[in-house]
């Protein structure tokens, strides 16, 4: 699994604006989301990329699907929500996190929440 890029919450606006950045520099993601149809389409949509189902309600199928050095970009919020779960998880597997976030509350609090390791903020 380690180097692949993988897009979380891949079915909006921001999403899509983040997956033609990353397919102008030639990179092509795993898309994730929760709904497996949705997911489906758009990575068809997008040339065929891989894709897969995981919810940000469910850590456990983050930590399926991203490991050692892989990237995790995610626009899922509202990140004060959805965040916390993600970025831990991403940091409990050694993966790479980034967010789209802007959301003050989660970034100030992002830094100093208990279950993360500051080497993954």
């Amino acid at each position: 699994m380690t180097g692949r890029t993988v897009l979380l919450g891949a079915t909006g606006y921001t999403d899509d604006l983040v997956l033609e950045s990353l397919l102008r520099r030639g990179i092509e993601p795993v898309l994730a989301g929760r709904n497996r149809a949705t997911v489906r389409d758009r990575a068809e949509r997008a040339g065929g990329l891989e894709y897969a189902v995981a919810d940000v309600s469910a850590p456990a199928s983050i930590a399926a699907l991203v490991g050692r050095g892989d990237v995790l970009i995610t626009t899922v919020g509202p990140f004060e929500r959805f965040g916390y779960p993600v970025a831990e998880t991403a940091a409990a597997v050694g993966a790479h996190y980034i967010d789209s976030t802007g959301e003050v509350g989660f970034v100030r609090e992002h830094r100093t929440h208990p279950g993360m390791n500051r080497r993954a903020c």
